[in-house]
């Protein structure tokens, strides 16, 4: 059901496009969506919540798609934010969840895991400015 939302994204100058990552996405949607995304290579395209129960995957197959980018909220352990900051810098994004999620909480783990720096002010805005035109 998302092929004719990046095929619009696509042809609208490469819309960033935001999928929902914890369940009832699968590993197998995550497969699925890196497929899609090879399919439209000018969409970015989003995983939320870090790919959910299934963020090791997520981080993979992210690093391995140039346009996929992987939003951090709803970590379950400080691990996967460390992790998925180390191996997708330039592609992963500061997120919340809030109303469910603690921005405050989330920004913290954030800056607990990277040093002050180019890194930090990436994941914590930088990327997310670019994909939206704003940087």
């Amino acid at each position: 059901m998302i092929d004719p939302v990046l095929r619009a994204a696509a042809d609208h100058g490469g819309l960033p496009v935001v999928v929902h990552g914890f369940a009832p996405t699968t590993a197998d949607d995550l497969v699925t969506l890196s497929a899609l995304a090879g399919r439209y290579p000018t969409v970015p395209l989003v995983v939320s919540q870090l790919g959910g129960l299934n963020w090791m995957q997520a981080v993979e197959l992210v690093r391995d798609t140039p346009n996929m980018y992987l939003e951090l909220s709803t970590a379950n352990v400080v691990f996967a934010v460390r992790l998925a900051i180390k191996e997708i810098p330039d592609r992963t994004l500061f997120g919340s969840d809030a109303p469910y999620g603690d921005p405050v909480l989330t920004r913290a783990m954030v800056e607990r895991v990277t040093s002050p720096g180019e890194i930090r002010d990436r994941v914590l805005g930088g990327t997310i400015a670019e994909l939206a035109g704003l940087a």
